[in-house]
């Protein structure tokens, strides 16, 4: 009878083991695939923003070269396009925690997340 109970505990002790290192493996998988989503996301957000901002980069040299023709002055549109971004730079600068910041951490948590909610 002792016996029975004897081996009984060990069969619960090697069970307790077994699920603490399944459940550490799991963490582990789960850690990792959420790396892997991270890293793919930050790539391909990067990539998009790479040719956003070359085609950006570029529309805008034809734009102030463009109003540079119209003013019929060489640095005429060039300066126009830095007053507005520098305005532009000011708007985003005084706003920024109230109008982006929330927003881009809520975005980045709810990604990060994304499978647990599905």
């Amino acid at each position: 009878m002792e016996e029975t109970g004897h081996k009984n505990f060990e069969e619960l002790v090697q069970k307790v083991k077994e699920y603490l290192h399944t459940k550490m493996e799991l963490g582990k998988l789960t850690m990792i695939e959420k790396g892997v989503y991270l890293v793919a996301n930050l790539i391909s957000n990067g990539l998009v923003i790479l040719f956003f901002s070359l085609s950006f980069l570029l529309a805008n040299f034809a734009l102030g070269f463009y109003l540079s023709d119209i003013f019929e002055n060489t640095y005429s549109g060039f300066f126009i396009l830095a007053i507005f971004y520098f305005t532009i730079t000011l708007i985003i600068y005084f706003t920024k925690e109230r109008l982006l910041e929330k927003k881009i951490m809520n975005g980045m948590i709810k990604k990060i997340f994304k499978d647990e909610e599905e």
